[in-house]
């Protein structure tokens, strides 16, 4: 996947708090998906295999008892990583938690 990143994703998020699993859609440099308690907005940029961006996570569920990654909500993610055969491996931090950092593996799932 050294070409266009443009596609569906399966994303399993992890801090040293929690693990959690969800979809994103990138298309034209935006970010878009969500999971059961969280929607995710951003932007993305690729350059080659390398691939950087920001992303914000916003409740929509009304059950308050399932918490983000980092523990707060919302949340601004800034990240970078590598793009390559059907994977995206990223890592990033919270602004509102820089001392927890956060790693994701994006697995493309379809177009």
């Amino acid at each position: 996947m050294t070409g266009n990143l443009q596609g569906f994703y399966k994303a399993e998020f992890e801090t040293a708090r929690k693990k959690s699993h969800g979809v994103i859609f990138l298309r034209d440099g935006k970010i878009q998906g969500g999971d059961s308690t969280f929607l995710y907005v951003g932007a993305y940029s690729q350059n080659g295999l390398t691939v950087t961006g920001h992303l914000r996570g916003v409740r929509h569920s009304s059950d308050h008892s399932r918490l983000s990654v980092f523990g707060i909500e919302p949340f601004e993610v800034a990240f970078d990583g590598v793009a390559k055969d059907g994977y995206v491996a990223i890592e990033g931090y919270a602004h509102e938690t820089p001392g927890l950092p956060m790693k994701a593996i994006l697995t493309r799932i379809g177009d």
